[in-house]
């Protein structure tokens, strides 16, 4: 990670592949690094990437190092920090680095496209609710027992008719199936969330949350992620009040109220 702008980071890809480089890559010595190997540096395929992709942090490079690199951009005579070389082109189109760079551009593409949360585009951003959308389309009883494989009482399944839980997608694949209503305007009743509090819950402190209700309901992260977030936003958003709510703090007071005994 290089710089961090809004929801986004600047960021340039590592591997530690001994002999994977390119003309356009950095390569640093192991006493420049935390990993205790030689690490390139795919300058070359620098991207933008959602916040939210991030984990925790292993190590961090110098200063200088960061420094000379941005200077290296602009004047290419301006010699380079010792423990680092500029990496060698490969020698043939079947070169390991070849294949190695290909990979490391689609785990890039991949991250890239990482599921993200609805977000409110304005300050007033109106949704239909799966009821009005759904009409005279659904047969409660027939919905509630095709959503109970997936865990639903009939009280959670009012809670989707009136856009008071978030449409996942395996959701919107039971409901689309037993009322013959197209996916895509099921989808449209998803409630768009604060750009604030996406904001705050796309930090990665957050991850450690999703993965744990991930492990404990047999759900993939990106799922987890919107179920949860969801339900801290229902809880958070009920002291509101006419001022701005401060979605860390009550975000925080959420996960202490998941993490200690009694709360």
């Amino acid at each position: 990670m290089t710089d961090v702008e809004h929801a986004e980071i600047d960021a340039v890809a590592l591997t530690l592949d001994p002999g994977a480089e390119d003309g356009e890559s950095i390569v640093l010595e192991p006493s420049l690094t935390a990993l205790g190997v030689e690490v390139t540096l795919w300058v070359g395929l620098r991207a933008s990437l959602p916040f939210r992709v991030l984990d925790e942090i292993i190590d961090q490079i110098p200063d200088r190092l960061a420094d000379w690199m941005t200077s290296s951009k602009i004047d290419s005579r301006v010699p380079a920090p010792k423990g680092v070389r500029v990496g060698r082109p490969p020698s043939t189109v079947f070169d390991t680095s070849v294949s190695i760079r290909a990979g490391v551009e689609d785990d890039l593409e991949a991250l890239r496209a990482a599921p993200a949360l609805p977000v409110a585009m304005g300050a007033e951003t109106s949704t239909r609710t799966l009821a009005s959308i759904l009409g005279r389309a659904v047969d409660l009883n027939v919905l509630v027992g095709a959503l109970s494989r997936l865990g639903f009482s009939q009280s959670d399944v009012m809670s989707l008719l009136r856009g008071k839980r978030p449409l996942t997608p395996d959701v919107v694949d039971v409901v689309a199936r037993v009322t013959d209503v197209e996916p895509a305007l099921i989808a449209e009743a998803v409630q768009p969330l604060p750009a604030e509090f996406v904001k705050e819950v796309d930090h990665p402190r957050w991850r450690p949350l999703w993965r744990e209700r991930a492990h404990d309901e047999g759900l993939d992260e990106a799922t987890a992620r919107l179920r949860v977030s969801y339900e801290m936003f229902a809880l958070a958003a009920r002291q509101t009040g006419s001022q701005s709510p401060e979605w860390s703090a009550r975000l925080a007071q959420f996960r202490r109220s998941r993490t200690e005994p009694g709360a």
